[in-house]
């Protein structure tokens, strides 16, 4: 089973840190958290807050702790094929998550894959070359994605949205 994942980050840093995770699975069903920084995770980027709008206040105030986080994502997301569309930060950020309570974080690969299984499923019996025009259908798919929202379960949605319209045969 496919999660589409999208997280939200206190920047694009080395140090930076999840703030914000959703992950929706393959029936629509998503949850959401803002994740409440950790006392070591200090990095904070003005730029990443406005494009997100997510104020560090707001995470102190309103976020749910991060081990409680992680610990709510790796019983979720158990035995599941985790899938986004910027796996190099999302890999490091569930690091960091995961991290809080002793854990590595999972492997994450990237959306495409998913994509593309929804079509091949989709059209089965279809030949290499039909293959290539399936595929070239999924990069154009990604490509007139709607702008991304910065918020972390639209962003998500979004992901599986394009993913369930390609599974039930809509492009």
């Amino acid at each position: 089973m496919f999660i589409f994942l999208d997280n939200e980050a206190s920047s694009l840093n080395v140090d930076s840190y999840p703030i914000e995770i959703a992950w929706v699975w393959e029936n629509g069903k998503s949850e959401s958290f803002l994740i409440r920084p950790e006392p070591d995770w200090t990095d904070w980027s003005e730029e990443a807050e406005a494009l997100h709008g997510v104020s560090r206040d707001t995470l102190m105030r309103e976020g749910s702790p991060a081990a409680m986080v992680a610990q709510r994502f790796l019983a979720a997301t158990e035995n599941c094929r985790i899938v986004t569309d910027a796996p190099a930060f999302d890999r490091g950020w569930l690091k960091r998550l995961c991290g809080v309570v002793g854990k590595s974080g999972p492997v994450v690969h990237p959306v495409l894959e998913a994509w593309v299984e929804a079509l091949r499923s989709a059209h089965r019996g279809v030949s290499a070359a039909e293959d290539a025009t399936l595929l070239a259908q999924v990069r154009m798919r990604e490509e007139k994605r709607t702008s991304r929202k910065h918020r972390a379960l639209p962003d998500a949605m979004e992901l599986w949205r394009i993913w369930r319209d390609l599974r039930d045969g809509v492009l």
